[in-house]
C-alpha cells in the first residue's frame, strides 16, 4: 500500500490494485459480532395471571357441571315419586273396582262390613278395608276372593292382604309397603241414601252396612303435595 503524498496542496491518491478502477465498489467486510439473540419467553407474572384465569374458568365450569348433575338427580327423583304415586292410585282403583258386597269375619270372630274405614276388628287404626273378588287370570292364591286393606304406618302406605274374606283364627295379614314418603292418608265415603260424605263407614260390629256409592281418597305427601282422587263404585255392587 502506498501512502498518500502531498504535492503542493493536492493529495495524491494511493494506487489502485491491479484490475480495479477508482470507481469500482469496495469489498464488504464481514461482521464478526455476537450471535443471534435468544427468543423472548413468558415471565413469571404472565404465568401466574394465566394460571389464575384458568382456575377461575375451571371453577365456573365445575359449578355449571355440578348444577347440571344436581338438576338431573332431582328430576329423576321427582319422576320416581310421581311414578310411585300413580302406581299406588292405580292399585287402589283396581281394588275398589273389584269390591264385593259381602261381609267378612275377623280372626276373632267379629263380623265386619264389606267395606270399612277400620283396618281390623278394632275402631283403629283408620284406613280402608274391603272385600274384593279374585283375579280370574291368576293361578295363585290371589285368584280367590280376599280381604285387603290400606293403612298409613311410619310415613309409608301398607297394603294388607288376608288369605280369604273370612279370616281363620290367629290369621295375620301380610303387609307390603307400596308407597313411601307419605304425610297423611284419609278416606271419605259417600252415603247413597243421604248423598252426604262420611268419615266413618262400616265400623266393626256393623256388618250390615252396605257399600258406599263412592270413596274419596286424600293423599298428602311428605313433600307437601296433596292429591285427591274420587273412586266411583259399580252401581250393581253399591246397591
Amino acid at each position: 500500500m502506498f501512502l498518500n503524498r502531498e504535492i503542493g496542496s493536492r493529495p495524491i491518491a494511493a494506487r489502485a490494485a491491479p484490475g480495479m478502477t477508482s470507481s469500482s465498489p469496495r469489498p464488504l467486510r464481514r461482521s464478526y459480532g455476537p450471535g443471534p439473540k435468544f427468543q423472548r419467553a413468558f415471565t413469571l407474572i404472565e404465568l401466574l395471571v394465566a394460571l389464575a384465569i384458568f382456575a377461575i374458568m375451571s371453577g365456573f365450569a365445575f359449578r355449571a357441571l355440578n348444577g347440571m348433575l344436581d338438576s338431573r338427580e332431582a328430576l329423576a327423583k321427582e319422576s320416581r315419586k310421581w311414578r310411585d304415586v300413580a302406581l299406588f292410585v292405580g292399585r287402589v282403583e283396581r281394588d275398589l273396582a273389584a269390591a264385593l258386597n259381602r261381609p267378612a269375619t275377623a280372626s276373632s270372630g267379629t263380623p265386619l262390613a264389606a267395606l270399612s274405614s277400620s283396618v281390623d276388628e278394632t275402631v283403629g287404626p283408620r284406613g280402608l278395608a274391603l272385600s274384593r273378588s279374585g283375579h280370574m287370570l291368576s293361578g295363585s292364591a290371589s285368584s280367590a276372593p280376599q280381604r285387603v286393606a290400606y293403612r298409613l304406618r311410619e310415613g309409608a302406605v301398607e297394603r294388607l292382604a288376608w288369605a280369604g274374606i273370612d279370616a281363620a283364627p290367629r290369621d295375620q295379614p301380610a303387609g307390603t309397603p307400596i308407597l313411601a314418603g307419605v304425610g297423611a292418608l284419609a278416606f271419605r265415603f259417600l252415603d247413597p241414601r243421604s248423598s252426604e260424605w262420611r268419615a266413618d263407614w262400616g265400623l266393626p260390629g256393623n256388618a250390615a252396612e252396605k257399600l258406599p256409592a263412592a270413596v274419596e281418597m286424600t293423599l298428602t305427601l311428605a313433600s307437601g303435595e296433596r292429591i285427591v282422587r274420587l273412586f266411583d263404585l259399580p252401581g250393581e255392587v253399591a246397591r
